[in-house]
């Protein structure tokens, strides 16, 4: 019985970790002048779409999320252990270069070559569908 209390008590702290996280993407979104269309929920997650803002706002919309989630981890860590360690786990995941990740998002971003027009749509396509 404590294995599967464990287990709702660290799916439970999920979902503020992920809310925190899409308000990561909201505020630097706002921040860098890029505008919000949606915000949703999947069977993966929690979403946002938004409109394509130059490279570097974009860039920095797609880590804000994880870095919300960083810097909650290294805040709580003594406070709220489990909440920090979930917020790590959601860092790097979101960080791993899987399709519709962040990682994915920044890592196309980075690797753009501004010379050549067919990269740059690609580039857009990635980063404008969702944060």
């Amino acid at each position: 019985m404590p294995i599967l209390l464990n287990v709702l008590l660290v799916t439970s702290l999920g979902i503020p970790a992920m809310l925190l996280h899409e308000c990561g993407h909201l505020a630097a979104a706002s921040l860098c002048g890029v505008k919000v269309k949606r915000v949703g929920v999947c069977l993966t997650g929690l979403y946002t779409v938004r409109e394509a803002g130059p490279r570097w706002a974009n860039v920095v919309v797609s880590l804000a999320g994880p870095m919300v989630n960083l810097l909650l981890a290294l805040a709580l860590r003594d406070v709220l252990p489990t909440f920090a360690w979930v917020n790590a786990i959601a860092c790097g995941y979101n960080l791993l270069p899987i399709p519709h990740s962040d990682g994915s998002r920044v890592l196309a971003l980075l690797a753009h070559e501004s010379t050549l027009p067919a990269a740059d749509a690609r580039a857009h396509s990635l980063s404008g569908s969702s944060i």
